[in-house]
């Protein structure tokens, strides 16, 4: 069983990413949230990711493919199992589903949150509701985990002050550019550098211009 992968990054597949390891490529599954971590990452990096194994069956029935899903950590890992354990989340919903931090997703299950789930791609009112059932009381580990990581993780207050002169710099006035920074930091708590948080925001909008 494999349990744990490293090789090299080599971009993202349709599904998650492939990754080399010495003559042979690997493609692995992500969920949305993780996928679109790896959008910031380059062309060969070392990565090590947790991996889930499972089969995965055609919708016609009778072919069975091999999968594996990759996790940046236990933690993720971990979430992803239990939240498949209820019932009607399967695997290809779990992936869509999570594209916010697991541990947000494990704040909205302890908080009753249905709005905050029903905001989750393939997230119904009903489903919402079901997890909520499910799981509520049993996820609470995650939320304190996603408090531990954010405290340690936290960029320094210098770097924030670096983005945002840039961005004023760009023409942004200092409620946009402020703005901006605090929700590139939300979405991305492993930025380390002035430049990965403004990138984070570059990519950001980018993304909300071909949307448009």
């Amino acid at each position: 069983m494999i349990v744990k992968i490293s090789g090299a990054y080599s971009g993202l597949s349709q599904k998650g990413l492939l990754l080399d390891v010495k003559d042979l490529t690997y493609e692995l599954y992500l969920t949305a949230y993780t996928r679109e971590r790896f959008q910031l990452r380059r062309t060969g990096d070392r990565v090590s990711l947790y991996t889930l194994y499972y089969i995965e069956s055609s919708i016609a029935g009778g072919h069975l493919a091999p999968t594996l899903i990759g996790f940046e950590d236990e933690v993720e890992k971990e979430f992803f199992q239990l939240f498949t354990s209820v019932a009607n989340i399967g695997v290809r919903t779990a992936l869509t589903a999570i594209s916010i931090p697991v541990y947000n997703i494990a704040q909205a299950i302890e908080d009753s949150d249905v709005a905050t789930l029903k905001s989750l791609k393939g997230i119904g009112e009903r489903t919402a509701k079901k997890i909520i059932a499910s799981l509520h009381g049993k996820v609470k580990n995650f939320v304190h985990a996603g408090e531990d990581y954010n405290e340690y993780h936290q960029p320094d207050a210098g770097i924030e002050d670096d983005a945002v002169q840039v961005l004023l710099q760009l023409g942004y006035n200092a409620h946009e550019a402020k703005k901006m920074v605090v929700n590139a930091v939300k979405k991305n708590s492993n930025i380390r550098t002035a430049e990965e948080l403004l990138d984070e925001i570059y990519n950001h909008k980018a993304k909300s211009a071909r949307k448009e």
